[in-house]
């Protein structure tokens, strides 16, 4: 078989890693000028994990001519550079949001989130081509210079994100030359790259606590021995994780010095990363920044005073609780932590104390990436929705007009959806209505807490946000639909429309749509929306 990668992209680090066989074992892969070695000021002496740090510095347009990972970092306190370089970061958080939104400026102007995404895939792929792992030959050299080889990556994915930062960065990834761009969860990649045994029948808990994110998931092995395959049983997620870290005690620096906390943001970030780092060590004597002494207790202190271990214990409480549903007999077999903000001081004591288990901490940096590329490898997922989908309604005689949502699919429903499983639901129209129209939403979580669907004499579930922050989480995957027609118009509120609902393989929604009244299909078998990708 061809080689298998995995690309783990981090909104603070990125990992690449690669299967030679469909029965080896993953390798994490050391990538020359890219990785940041041992020895150096960011790097970590006692983490062996080939780190690519997610920082780009863009001095044009051209990807070809980005300075990526150690390269940018380097050049940021380069003596020799005249003006130190505004460096891109934390752009993964925007994908899913506003990929055009600016991270960095240069002197030909905004650097988007896309376009730094982009620069970082492009060189990472770029030092994979170049390295020993790249393809012999002369036709192997070919297809490396236009940019043919590798054809397949699979890129975990965070369980907070929408349908939109899957096709973001699958469309970052063709557009750096892979044909074929596949996606698992990152709880599920978690779990295949410590190496557990999937064929083994447990519940596993994981905690993946990186740069941006603090995701959590409870995923079931053994479903099938002979495929490998798992489910997830319950997911949950808040956006907090490093990079907040290094925010808050950019202000601590800045109340404690007088300095603007800006400033502080700006000039003195390296150092706060590198204090971070030697405090989260258990033997630390301390680390300075600029004039301002910490200590371990003290950075402790900060992330108890900012809710972070109440957070924890409050997200690992609840997502065990929304498993239970599925799992009555719940019994968490192993824990597992990945990400590096899984070594600040006390979050592996805190998970032991609520899960009961001493958790699995020895590969936080690469376990996802490894994951991946088993996954690549052909080793099975269950495929599963991660977030609810619904049709959205206008609630009747509201102006400006409001809506709420008849759930659809729930989270955690499997697909292709089985035969005589369709989802059929039916539907008035307001008098005078010549057209209708079929709004399909996904509908993200709201910190720990599941949505509060309220079931209704018919049978359906149904939910209404309440405030800007709950529309916020509402992502229409077919704004732009067009309206179909319903002639005659109707003329009166008796139900007019039935609609059959299915999934199919590719995470189509499909749907036949049949008119009570004249009992034509007006619609038969149509898509009208691609749900987000889960672990297959």
């Amino acid at each position: 078989m061809p080689f298998a990668w995995g690309l783990d992209l981090g909104t603070s680090n990125s990992v690449l890693a690669v299967c030679r066989t469909a029965e080896g074992s993953p390798e994490c892969v050391w990538i020359e000028d890219l990785c940041l070695p041992r020895d150096h000021p960011l790097g970590a002496a006692d983490e062996p994990t080939p780190l690519i740090p997610s920082i780009v510095e863009l001095p044009t347009r051209d990807l070809a001519r980005a300075f990526v990972g150690r390269q940018a970092v380097d050049r940021h306190f380069d003596e020799h550079v005249p003006t130190p370089p505004q460096l891109a970061r934390r752009f993964k958080l925007c994908l899913g949001d506003d990929p055009h939104h600016p991270v960095a400026h240069a002197h030909w102007g905004d650097v988007s989130a896309r376009l730094a995404a982009a620069a970082l895939t492009q060189g990472i792929l770029t030092g994979a081509r170049r390295s020993e792992l790249g393809p012999h030959g002369v036709r192997a050299w070919l297809r490396t210079l236009w940019r043919g080889w590798p054809d397949e990556l699979v890129i975990p994915a965070p369980v907070c994100s929408f349908e939109r930062y899957l096709a973001e960065v699958r469309r970052i990834a063709r557009r750096c030359g892979v044909r074929d761009v596949h996606f698992i969860e990152e709880p599920v990649a978690a779990a295949l790259g410590y190496g557990l045994d999937v064929g083994r029948e447990q519940v596993v808990l994981i905690i993946d606590f990186g740069g941006g994110t603090l995701n959590l998931a409870v995923v079931r092995l053994g479903a099938d021995a002979v495929k490998g395959r798992t489910s997830v049983l319950a997911t949950a997620g808040a956006e907090i994780g490093g990079e907040t870290v290094n925010d808050w005690l950019c202000e601590e620096v800045a109340a404690r010095s007088g300095m603007d906390a800006e400033w502080v943001r700006a000039e003195m970030l390296w150092d706060v990363e590198t204090a971070k780092k030697k405090l989260s060590r258990r033997d630390s004597p301390g680390a300075t920044i600029g004039t301002v002494q910490l200590t371990r207790d003290e950075l402790i202190g900060l992330l108890e005073q900012r809710g972070v271990y109440e957070r924890l214990r409050g997200g690992l409480a609840q997502v065990v609780e929304d498993a239970r549903p599925k799992e009555p007999d719940l019994q968490v077999a192993e824990v597992l932590l990945i990400g590096g903000s899984t070594l600040l001081p006390r979050i592996a004591e805190e998970v032991e104390a609520v899960a009961g288990l001493r958790p699995r901490h020895w590969r936080p940096f690469e376990a996802v990436a490894r994951g991946a590329a088993l996954f690549g490898a052909g080793r099975a997922v269950d495929p599963v929705f991660y977030h609810d989908y619904a049709v959205r309604l206008q609630v009747q005689q509201t102006h400006p007009p409001e809506f709420e949502y008849e759930r659809l699919i729930a989270a955690g429903s499997p697909y292709p959806t089985p035969r005589g499983a369709e989802v059929v639901h039916h539907y008035q129209v307001r008098p005078g209505m010549d057209r209708f129209s079929l709004p399909i939403c996904e509908l993200g979580r709201f910190g720990w807490q599941a949505l509060a669907w309220s079931r209704r004499e018919n049978g359906s579930d149904y939910w209404h946000p309440t405030d800007a922050v709950q529309r916020g989480r509402v992502r229409c995957l077919n704004e732009g639909a067009p309206d179909l027609p319903l002639r005659p118009p109707s003329r009166d509120s008796a139900t007019r429309l039935r609609v059959r609902y299915r999934v199919d393989r590719d995470r189509q929604l499909r749907v036949e749509v049949t008119d009570l009244m004249t009992k034509a299909v007006l619609l038969r078998d149509e898509v009208v929306a691609t749900l987000a990708e889960g672990g297959g």
